[in-house]
């Protein structure tokens, strides 16, 4: 009887962790994307500035200068969309990330009241120890 009884409570603790190791590999899972949105943002902005810089360095007369900053509207607009993507997939991200911890959260309830009602039969059959006189 108390081997059912220990061997029920293994179990019931595999059910319990089983929902935090769903959420750590989730956690896991969105941070590397994050990190990977970052790095590409990173390494696109850094191609825009230096393509910047170069442009600048070329500027040797009038023409070029007013061809330089006519650019500038464009590549703000460049940066401007960037910024709105980046944006856009980090909330993607985000949504995600909570519809999906959402879905492990009820299934970890769901889990937790099954083992609990699971336990109690077997717990009602256990031997109550008896006190040493």
């Amino acid at each position: 009887m108390t081997n059912e009884i220990f061997e029920k409570f293994t179990a019931q603790v595999q059910t319990v962790f089983a929902p935090v190791q769903e959420l750590n590999k989730l956690y896991v899972y969105n941070i590397e994307k994050l990190f990977e949105i970052q790095l590409n943002s990173a390494r696109d902005y850094t191609e825009i500035c230096l393509e910047q810089m170069r442009s600048a360095s070329e500027i040797t007369d009038q023409k070029a200068l007013e061809s330089f900053l006519s650019k500038q509207g464009e590549t703000f607009k460049t940066i401007g969309e960037k910024v709105i993507a980046d944006s856009q997939a980090v909330a993607n991200i985000g949504s995600q990330f909570s519809a999906e911890a959402q879905k492990i959260a009820e299934k970890s309830v769901e889990s937790a009241t099954t083992a609990v009602n699971n336990l109690a039969p077997v717990a009602k059959k256990a031997p109550v120890a008896k006190k040493a006189a």
